[in-house]
């Protein structure tokens, strides 16, 4: 129901999680009153001065979550903190039935990108079934499709590893860039997808997400994020800055 048809009917719908302070019918119905005015033009009403109490409904939950607005975009930005990365496992399971769809119809998702940030690089494990699949048969894919794009990026980072950022790169990060170049995968996870040490250059991350190979128009993007505050404040800020548009999951 939209805010004008909430007026119309005298109606004031809040949602409690967004109104801490105010989760109460009682308390709402003191606060909340109408203006209504009435008039001759195209059966509006007009009552000048005149006050009418609305109803309040104060909706408690369960909430539809923002995972229902992922294939709504043409690029997915999937970014998750910690065990913020639980919502997106059904998620990526979806993605990987549009990757296969992808072969033989245009589906309006072209690209994905998935955003995982942890302090122990064990966390990884226990969602590298999916993303191993989803590698392979991407890669099995572009092999025999030269021509396509790449549908998936994985970009997992590890925090656990304290350094200087601007003293370059840490011997952990050296470590790994080498084990990939000798066998092909990461050290810590087996993928081709390299693992990051430190936090994400959000600003640089985002920034790639305009341009490329496989650019993007800003209403074309969607930033979906399950994660600590502290992590949000970022992510929130930087989709203003480049005009994404942003959804946050609880978890």
């Amino acid at each position: 129901m939209s805010d004008t048809q909430n007026v119309e009917n005298d109606l004031i719908i809040h949602r409690a999680d967004l109104n801490i302070d105010q989760a109460t019918a009682e308390e709402r119905q003191e606060r909340e009153i109408i203006y209504c005015e009435e008039g001759d033009d195209d059966n509006e009403r007009i009552v000048p001065d005149s006050r009418v109490d609305a109803e309040v409904v104060i909706i408690k939950g369960p909430y539809s979550s923002c995972a229902r607005c992922v294939f709504d975009y043409k690029h997915v930005v999937l970014i998750g903190g910690g065990i913020g990365i639980t919502p997106y496992a059904s998620i990526l399971q979806s993605l990987m039935a549009q990757f296969r769809a992808s072969h033989i119809k245009i589906v309006f998702m072209k690209k994905v990108d998935f955003i995982w940030v942890n302090r122990d690089h064990k966390n990884f494990e226990w969602f590298l079934n999916i993303l191993h699949e989803f590698e392979r048969e991407q890669e099995t894919y572009l092999s025999l499709n030269v021509d396509e794009r790449r549908f998936l990026d994985i970009h997992l980072h590890f925090t656990g590893v304290k350094y200087n950022e601007n003293s370059g790169d840490s011997p952990s990060d050296l470590i790994t860039k080498f084990w990939s170049q000798i066998t092909g995968h990461d050290v810590f996870t087996a993928l081709k997808s390299k693992t990051h040490i430190g936090q994400p250059n959000w600003n640089e991350l985002f920034q790639s997400f305009k341009s490329g190979e496989n650019a993007s128009m800003a209403n074309d993007v969607g930033v979906f994020f399950c994660g600590p505050p502290s992590m949000e404040i970022d992510i929130r800020k930087y989709c203003m800055n480049y005009q994404f548009r942003y959804f946050e999951e609880k978890f």
